[in-house]
């Protein structure tokens, strides 16, 4: 089959894996264990805007990976009215998150259809050992010759060495028809856009576009993909 790319890169959450799943599961688990037991719906909203506020400030080199994961505690816990070690419900926190396998809808259908036909890589920028732990749980890291993961790597997207490092990985050329597929249009989109890639923006959460990133295809469900690799 000829596809109209040589190589597909995924973002992990919120592309591969339900991120928001995830993270309603980790952080319902993690307060509850400290002795909260408010309904998730009382705190999720505020985890949400605070965690989307510091991993922005990750993205844009303003902060370490291990930095905001215990800064967005800090003031979570702050908000909450609790006194507890923001670092030991943060390390509670990434160990739930790691015991999570949930895939966003259609996702590894994609992936088995892709395997083997062209070259896949991750290219993601969440924490090592929770990247880590859900691909074995899920089986996805099978398909993937490559997977660059920031907090390994030291490089975040939207940098476009991080993308390049994926490529190095599964053999591909300058002049290779790359696609990139994500949920971030700044970390996923701006980057691709960056290091010279094609980009298909899957807003999957109905999010609002910027109209400085202009992504090269857009779609809201990952059956559209197939289209835009000429595989229907």
């Amino acid at each position: 089959m000829n596809l109209n790319y040589d190589v597909v890169l995924f973002d992990a959450d919120d592309t591969l894996f339900d991120f928001y799943r995830a993270e309603t599961y980790a952080l319902e688990t993690t307060l509850a264990a400290f002795g909260y037991e408010a309904p998730v719906a009382e705190y999720m909203d505020s985890f949400r805007r605070i965690n989307a506020a510091v991993w922005h400030e990750y993205e844009t080199g303003q902060a370490t990976s291990q930095q905001i994961r215990v800064k967005r505690f800090v003031l979570l816990l702050s908000e909450l009215g609790l006194t507890h070690n923001p670092e030991e419900v943060s390390d509670y926190y990434v160990n739930r998150l790691g015991e999570t396998a949930f895939m966003v809808e259609g996702a590894r259908e994609l992936l088995d259809a892709l395997y083997l036909k062209v070259p896949l890589g991750l290219v993601t920028n969440g924490i090592g050992a929770v990247q880590r732990s859900r691909l074995a749980k899920s089986g996805a890291g099978d398909y993937f010759g490559a997977i660059a993961i920031s907090d390994e790597l030291g490089i975040q997207k939207p940098d476009p060495r991080i993308f390049a490092h994926a490529l190095d990985r599964v053999g591909a050329t300058p002049g290779d028809r790359v696609i990139m597929i994500g949920d971030g249009l700044h970390s996923d989109i701006r980057g691709a856009i960056a290091a010279g890639l094609d980009s298909c923006w899957f807003n999957l959460r109905d999010k609002p576009a910027d109209p400085s990133i202009q992504p090269t295809h857009t779609i809201s469900r990952l059956t559209e993909v197939y289209a835009i690799l000429g595989m229907s």
